[in-house]
């Protein structure tokens, strides 16, 4: 299973972090437990891996 971080689906939709966190129904608290579950300062959430290729299908039609 390919997994993809918060910038990387931005990126890949031309929006901000801020829109796909929304958009995934993400909380804050969320994010930065699973950076510090994958070895990242919690203050890295947006690099870490966790939305999942439906997932992104899921942030695409939100954001559309």
């Amino acid at each position: 299973m390919s997994l993809h971080s918060v910038n990387q689906v931005a990126d890949l939709l031309g929006v901000t972090a801020n829109d796909v966190i929304d958009a995934a129904g993400l909380t804050l608290g969320e994010l930065e437990h699973a950076a510090e579950q994958h070895g990242f300062c919690a203050t890295c959430y947006r690099e870490v891996p966790v939305i999942t290729e439906r997932e992104v299908q899921i942030i695409t039609t939100r954001l559309n």
